[in-house]
């Protein structure tokens, strides 16, 4: 087995072993905001680091535009996360190509887990990158048919136990 590099970590997915990136998070709380994806992408998973496609870049390059992020000389994104109080999780761990959508049964076997990173470290904001997760969630985990909108959705905040912010990725 090779050496994990950046943020990988090796995880038990039923009967096999997959390489994912790691939960990035404080050891406690509370902080400023958790940003939930959906799952990584195998060419994050590869470079060790959330969000280094095209979609991934634009958020980040976002966050540093609305100076929400800031990073220093070589240091990758998802490593200045926590100075900000920040943190970072998937709702479902085993890496996925885009367009590749996880089952309703795996986003309801991966929310217990981000759940529990939520009631721990109190964050101000839930921030997710892709509005369809967002959405997804709410329908398979908690049995709503509401949609939530790009922004700020308040109807979701009681829901979650934080704000809520549904980001709009390009293309998506």
């Amino acid at each position: 087995m090779r050496t994990c590099i950046g943020n990988q970590e090796r995880i038990r997915v039923g009967r096999r072993t997959v390489i994912t990136l790691r939960d990035l998070v404080p050891e406690r709380g509370p902080i400023r905001m958790l940003i939930i994806g959906k799952t990584p992408l195998p060419e994050s998973v590869k470079a060790g680091h959330y969000f280094q496609g095209s979609h991934g870049q634009f958020l980040w390059g976002e966050l540093r535009r609305y100076g929400l992020l800031r990073t220093h000389d070589g240091e990758c994104e998802d490593d200045g996360l926590i100075r900000h109080g920040y943190g970072i999780t998937d709702v479902v761990k085993a890496p996925r190509a885009s367009g590749d959508e996880p089952s309703a049964v795996e986003y309801r076997a991966g929310w217990p887990a981000v759940a529990a990173i939520i009631e721990r470290l109190e964050p101000e904001l839930l921030f997710w990158p892709y509005k369809g997760a967002l959405d997804t969630v709410v329908r398979r985990v908690f049995g709503l048919r509401e949609k939530a909108r790009y922004g700020f959705n308040p109807k979701l905040n009681r829901l979650f136990g934080a704000r809520v912010f549904a980001f709009g990725m390009p293309g998506t």
